[in-house]
């Protein structure tokens, strides 16, 4: 019995056609290839989730195999062993990548489920905004098209609505992107928790009281600017126009403009707040000072670009977006949660709508 155990010790397997090979020859007797001499398997230590294989005693890492690569006999299933602490303090540390004659820290290309870096965050946002200049100018020929009488630089209910279609697409990519790429939403800083939801709320409510008075001191506002001489478009005469145009439609047509503002609004912040904002938090620092910056940085982007493709008005329109911007950047650090500022904005945009629609006086 103990002749037997010996011999089955001195018999190794041939790595390359998996014939036995007895311990002291140095080349297959089948393939003629060279036998590696294989360390025993005590003096070997087992990676996380590694197996020994019952028969030849060899170490196989690999999760997926199912059957021992030298011998051919099955192998027990693995086991999901808990990390060593020393591995996760390893995966954790950054790596650092070698370009343009300098080396960056990967963190600066890696693409996580959670949170987006800075490089993924400013590639979706610049897709989407080709892909709502694309719209844009695609809408434009179409009302100029179909009709001499439409204008998309003065306002009708057409112009009104057929506005919002790039608009409500602008945030399309970024939801695509997220699900395609098999990502957490909350990378958008879109959740919900249940005994916080009437804090979400109420940070809306004073959010949507904000902006309101943004709208209704814009007119303080015009009239500081052509009492100093800046009138680059006539502003009150456009406003007038557009107001005028609201009311006289019916609620047919009020309730689709509601319905696109709303979801035109949800499109907007996803893009701005959602990626943009939430990119640049990985590049700025978590104080105060970088906090102002990116607040600051999303309210000039937007109210620069809303300015140059949707609205004429010059420096009016520029300050009035300035400030709504602002104003849902503050809402959305409070606790980062894109609600705040979704929900805020669609109460603006219904009351807003509302109050024209009715003819509503409150300051007079």
């Amino acid at each position: 019995m103990s002749d037997d155990k010996e011999t089955v010790k001195k018999i190794k397997y041939c790595v390359h056609c998996g014939a036995k090979i007895a311990n002291s020859e140095t080349y297959c007797p089948n393939c003629g290839k060279l036998a590696a001499k294989l360390t025993k398997p005590q003096s070997i230590k087992p990676q996380s989730n590694s197996r020994i294989c019952s028969k030849c005693g060899s170490i196989i890492n690999s999760p997926i195999l199912e059957q021992c690569p030298i011998c051919n006999t099955k192998l027990e299933k693995v086991i999901k062993q808990p990390k060593i602490a020393s591995e996760e303090k390893y995966q954790k540390k950054a790596g650092v990548i070698f370009t343009n004659k300098k080396f960056v820290s990967e963190n600066k290309y890696s693409v996580k489920k959670d949170t987006w870096s800075v490089r993924e965050g400013i590639n979706v946002f610049s897709n989407s905004l080709m892909i709502y200049i694309f719209l844009r100018f695609l809408i434009i020929i179409l009302i100029v098209s179909q009709s001499s009488s439409l204008d998309p630089n003065k306002p009708s209910m057409t112009t009104l609505l057929l506005q919002q279609i790039p608009i409500i697409i602008f945030g399309v990519y970024p939801i695509w992107y997220i699900y395609s790429k098999k990502h957490d939403f909350k990378k958008l800083g879109l959740f919900l928790i249940k005994n916080k939801i009437y804090i979400t709320i109420l940070i809306s409510i004073v959010g949507a009281s904000c902006l309101i008075l943004i709208d209704f001191s814009s007119n303080f506002l015009i009239d500081f600017m052509y009492n100093i001489g800046i009138n680059v478009y006539d502003v009150k005469t456009y406003i007038i126009e557009e107001n005028q145009i609201i009311r006289d439609a019916g609620l047919i047509w009020i309730i689709p403009l509601i319905i696109l503002l709303c979801l035109g609004t949800i499109s907007t912040e996803i893009v701005y707040r959602g990626v943009l904002h939430n990119a640049l938090k990985q590049y700025f620092d978590n104080k105060l000072t970088g906090r102002i910056t990116i607040i600051l940085s999303i309210s000039l982007i937007y109210s620069g670009l809303l300015l140059f493709f949707t609205f004429p008005g010059g420096i009016y329109f520029f300050l009035i977006n300035f400030l709504v911007f602002t104003v849902l950047g503050i809402i959305y650090e409070i606790n980062g949660n894109l609600f705040n500022t979704i929900i805020a904005s669609i109460i603006y945009d219904i009351i807003i709508i509302l109050i024209i629609y009715f003819n509503i006086t409150l300051f007079p």
